[in-house]
Protein backbone atom coordinates (compact mmCIF):
# COMPACT_ATOMS: atom_id res chain seq x y z
CA UNK A 1 0.00 0.00 0.00
CA UNK A 2 1.31 3.41 -0.95
CA UNK A 3 1.61 5.69 1.71
CA UNK A 4 -0.31 9.11 0.72
CA UNK A 5 1.46 12.10 1.35
CA UNK A 6 -0.66 15.10 3.41
CA UNK A 7 -0.55 18.63 2.31
CA UNK A 8 0.22 20.80 5.46
CA UNK A 9 -2.70 22.76 6.65
CA UNK A 10 -2.27 27.03 6.43
CA UNK A 11 -1.49 28.15 9.30
CA UNK A 12 -5.53 29.54 11.21
CA UNK A 13 -5.90 33.01 11.24
CA UNK A 14 -7.29 34.69 14.88
CA UNK A 15 -10.43 36.30 13.34
CA UNK A 16 -11.66 39.32 15.38
CA UNK A 17 -14.74 41.66 14.53
CA UNK A 18 -15.14 45.03 13.32
CA UNK A 19 -15.71 45.86 17.55
CA UNK A 20 -12.21 44.24 18.42
CA UNK A 21 -10.06 46.09 15.82
CA UNK A 22 -11.44 49.29 16.60
CA UNK A 23 -10.61 48.49 20.43
CA UNK A 24 -7.34 47.22 19.95
CA UNK A 25 -6.41 50.36 17.61
CA UNK A 26 -7.78 52.71 20.43
CA UNK A 27 -6.09 50.99 23.61
CA UNK A 28 -2.68 51.53 21.58
CA UNK A 29 -2.91 55.33 20.97
CA UNK A 30 0.16 57.23 22.06
CA UNK A 31 -0.32 60.69 21.59
CA UNK A 32 -1.76 62.74 18.89
CA UNK A 33 -3.57 60.60 15.41
CA UNK A 34 -6.64 61.72 13.72
CA UNK A 35 -10.14 59.38 13.15
CA UNK A 36 -8.71 58.47 9.55
CA UNK A 37 -5.62 57.37 10.75
CA UNK A 38 -7.42 54.92 13.62
CA UNK A 39 -9.89 53.78 11.18
CA UNK A 40 -6.98 52.80 8.52
CA UNK A 41 -5.26 50.84 11.10
CA UNK A 42 -8.34 49.00 12.21
CA UNK A 43 -9.44 47.99 8.74
CA UNK A 44 -6.02 46.54 8.13
CA UNK A 45 -6.22 45.08 11.65
CA UNK A 46 -9.49 43.04 10.08
CA UNK A 47 -8.46 42.82 6.73
CA UNK A 48 -5.60 40.69 8.26
CA UNK A 49 -7.74 37.97 9.70
CA UNK A 50 -9.69 37.45 6.92
CA UNK A 51 -12.03 40.11 6.28
CA UNK A 52 -12.80 42.42 3.98
CA UNK A 53 -11.71 46.19 3.36
CA UNK A 54 -14.54 48.62 4.32
CA UNK A 55 -12.98 52.00 5.87
CA UNK A 56 -16.74 53.50 6.62
CA UNK A 57 -17.11 50.76 8.77
CA UNK A 58 -14.24 50.21 10.74
CA UNK A 59 -14.63 54.70 10.87
CA UNK A 60 -17.99 53.65 12.54
CA UNK A 61 -16.38 51.36 15.32
CA UNK A 62 -13.33 53.31 15.80
CA UNK A 63 -15.43 56.31 16.70
CA UNK A 64 -17.75 54.28 18.64
CA UNK A 65 -14.64 53.28 20.57
CA UNK A 66 -13.15 56.61 20.71
CA UNK A 67 -16.43 57.89 22.20
CA UNK A 68 -16.38 55.59 24.55
CA UNK A 69 -12.42 56.09 25.79
CA UNK A 70 -13.33 59.83 26.16
CA UNK A 71 -16.03 58.97 28.68
CA UNK A 72 -13.68 56.94 30.37
CA UNK A 73 -10.76 60.19 30.81
CA UNK A 74 -8.92 57.88 28.65
CA UNK A 75 -8.47 60.03 25.34
CA UNK A 76 -9.63 63.46 24.73
CA UNK A 77 -11.10 64.31 21.21
CA UNK A 78 -10.64 67.61 19.34
CA UNK A 79 -13.59 67.93 16.87
CA UNK A 80 -12.36 71.14 14.01
CA UNK A 81 -12.91 69.10 11.02
CA UNK A 82 -11.40 65.73 11.25
CA UNK A 83 -11.40 64.37 14.37
CA UNK A 84 -7.99 64.50 16.38
CA UNK A 85 -7.36 62.12 19.15
CA UNK A 86 -4.39 62.80 22.34
CA UNK A 87 -3.91 60.32 25.15
CA UNK A 88 -4.87 61.64 28.43
CA UNK A 89 -1.34 61.30 31.05
CA UNK A 90 -2.53 60.65 34.20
Amino acid sequence: MAKQTETPKPPKVKRINRSAAANQVVAAIKGKTTLSRLAEQADALFVASGGKPKLRAAAWYVRQALETAEALGAVRLVRPTDLFVERVEG
